[in-house]
């Protein structure tokens, strides 16, 4: 699962960053992907991480469901990057994209459900809130399942890293000087630059030609500030 990471900025306010699950390969799980049985209906997962995509409606759960047991035995953590879907293999990863407002994600599945005929998955809160979609419940989305070792479509194109949120310019830039100060020391090959995001100043770091390699560094330099 992806770890969430502290940073506080000049004016001590303290910020937690999520991540996107990173996608690797593991072993699926002996029980949660048997053939299996809700309100009548029988459901058969699919016994291998392969290409897989699909359009529909996505839910989210959040509070009411933070600590119990997913379908994995894992305890689930309505901030991290996951979801339930009927069928997909657990554990895998999949892109989900909302298809009113393009945002994306990349979420673990450890979970099965929902069980309502017109949705094809729950996503975590967490990965509602990247996706803009807590305040409207649902959303019509594409799932789209991602293979370790392939180039997905989710790391088609560059990708820049998001390390830290701003309200004020100043605290921004002043951070920027930091985080570029980093990168020239250990030469990470990147460039830092600030970008206007919904009100707030980002500071960010990129480019990336793949989203398996962000987090070692994002690691590092989050790290080492």
């Amino acid at each position: 699962m992806a770890t969430q990471l502290k940073l506080a900025n000049q004016a001590g306010r303290v910020h937690m960053l999520t991540p996107d699950s990173v996608i690797r390969a593991e072993k699926l799980h002996p029980s949660a992907n048997l053939s299996y049985q809700v309100k009548g209906t029988r459901y058969q997962p699919i016994q291998k991480v392969s290409n897989f995509s699909q359009e529909g409606k996505a839910s989210w759960y959040g509070k009411q469901f933070h600590g119990r047991k997913t379908a994995s035995g894992e305890r689930y953590d309505m901030n991290e990057m996951t979801a339930a879907h009927r069928t997909l293999p657990i554990p895998s990863y999949a892109k989900v994209t909302n298809l009113a407002n393009g945002k994306e994600v990349i979420v673990r599945i450890n979970d099965r459900g929902p069980f309502h005929s017109n949705r094809v998955m729950d996503v975590s809160f967490g990965a509602a809130k990247k996706l803009g979609m807590v305040n409207t419940g649902t959303a019509r989305v594409r799932i789209e399942q991602l293979v370790p070792g392939q180039l997905a479509q989710a790391d088609a194109q560059p990708m820049f890293v998001s390390l830290q949120k701003f309200d004020q310019v100043q605290d921004a830039q002043a951070y920027l000087q930091r985080v570029n100060a980093l990168v020239s020391k250990d030469n990470h090959g990147k460039k830092v630059s600030m970008v206007r995001e919904g009100g707030k100043y980002v500071v960010q770091v990129g480019p990336f030609q793949s989203q398996e390699k962000t987090e070692p560094i994002k690691q590092a330099m989050l790290t080492a500030l």
